[in-house]
């Protein structure tokens, strides 16, 4: 992957453009080669690059050697699949005081965390360590890099998208790790910007949509990987992952979603050591890719609100892809507290209300969810939720 300042953000380190944005016809039009590094220049280049992109690799980055992540188990979720119109009328809130110490609502509201993967606390105490609190009630928190919790907030030369007040694309946290966190809180203490609302995608129903459409699309996501990586001064994460992971238990149904294109690396290759990889089997994955992004990212599919103080987001990082619109810091301030819990722990919690509180599950159905906070305007489609 291209590592100049056009491509890949100078401080976050992030990708500046997604693997489907590159022509399909994109081809070299000159290249220098001195022993040690590796230049080219293009045409027919990503949309809005100018001709004076060049891409520069050392001999090393062609060297690299990266050790593959172990296999793992996979789960069966018995997901419910949406799009923005169904989660407008059935977005799940549990209030603060039922979430701690009411044990039939949590279960539900576990059932509902299990089933869709989105919901919603509301009535918080304003303070910074509930983020903690909310969080250990499902499970005991992740640590990582950022610490157990963390802030989101905006700083200078952040080297996360998420810490600037820019638009932040779709994307699941911490792909990179061997274990992605399963679940991921987001609880607002302060929303007075103007903009900075909260876009939230099932992408089990674009995967199932991809499936539909074309089945070899679909299977071309589930067998070829995608790298992602975390590179800094002091850090160096990096992992591979197929786009869609099916489940090992239960034939047909989806078990996982990998898709974080802020923190894509270079595409690893499918060859054996070598061989080249043709020219025409890249290109079918990016189509591929470009098709499934497409049906992620339409209108219809993605759910969106503004977090307001008190309130906090709970949702499934490898089903549920987020992203944040652009905000303004001259209008108001914006923090959010966050944390995340490991899918084992909270499918415990969830296997756990399943048994003790069957009837407050059963209650629970995710098409009689409580009441929603705020509605978009009437959508026009009465499409009903669909199960795997």
């Amino acid at each position: 992957m291209c590592k100049c300042p056009r491509c890949v953000d100078p401080h976050s380190k992030q990708r500046s453009f997604r693997t489907q944005d590159i022509p399909g016809n994109i081809n070299a039009s000159s290249t220098k080669f001195d022993g040690k590094t590796l230049e080219i220049s293009w045409k027919s280049d990503v949309p809005g690059y100018g001709e004076d992109h060049v891409s520069r690799w050392d001999i090393d980055f062609f060297k690299e050697k990266v050790v593959k992540p172990r296999n793992k188990a996979s789960s069966d979720m018995r997901a419910l699949i949406w799009k923005k119109s169904w989660m407008e009328e059935n977005q799940h809130w549990i209030s603060y005081e039922d979430y701690i110490n009411n044990e039939e609502k949590f279960a539900g509201a576990m059932q509902n965390l299990n089933r869709t993967g989105l919901i919603f606390v509301k009535d918080i105490p304003q303070s910074r360590e509930m983020v903690e609190k909310i969080a250990t009630r499902m499970g005991p928190l992740r640590n990582s890099f950022y610490g157990s919790t963390w802030d989101v907030r905006t700083v200078p030369q952040a080297k996360n998208v998420a810490y600037t007040n820019q638009f932040l694309g779709f994307h699941m946290d911490l792909l990179y790790m061997n274990e992605p966190p399963g679940y991921q809180l987001l609880h607002c203490l302060e929303n007075s910007c103007e903009g900075g609302e909260s876009l939230f995608v099932d992408t089990f129903k674009a995967a199932y949509e991809l499936r539909q459409r074309s089945k070899k699309k679909y299977d071309i996501l589930t067998q070829r990987n995608l790298a992602y990586e975390y590179r800094h001064e002091n850090s160096l994460y990096y992992n591979e992952w197929p786009v869609i992971e099916t489940s090992r238990f239960s034939k047909g149904l989806i078990d996982r979603v990998n898709y974080s294109p802020p923190f894509q690396s270079a595409l690893p290759s499918s060859a054996s050591a070598g061989k080249s990889v043709p020219w025409k089997e890249h290109k079918a994955f990016a189509d591929a890719l470009k098709t499934f992004s497409n049906l992620l990212e339409r209108q219809k599919a993605i759910f969106e609100l503004k977090l307001n103080p008190g309130e906090c987001v709970i949702f499934a990082n490898r089903r549920v892809a987020h992203a944040r619109r652009q905000f303004n810091t001259s209008s108001g301030s914006r923090w959010l507290a966050g944390a995340y819990v490991d899918e084992d722990a909270v499918l415990s919690r969830i296997a756990v209300a399943q048994r003790k509180y069957p009837a407050a599950v059963a209650a629970a159905n995710p098409t009689a969810a409580s009441k929603p906070r705020e509605k978009s305007p009437p959508s026009k489609e009465t499409e009903k939720p669909e199960s795997e």
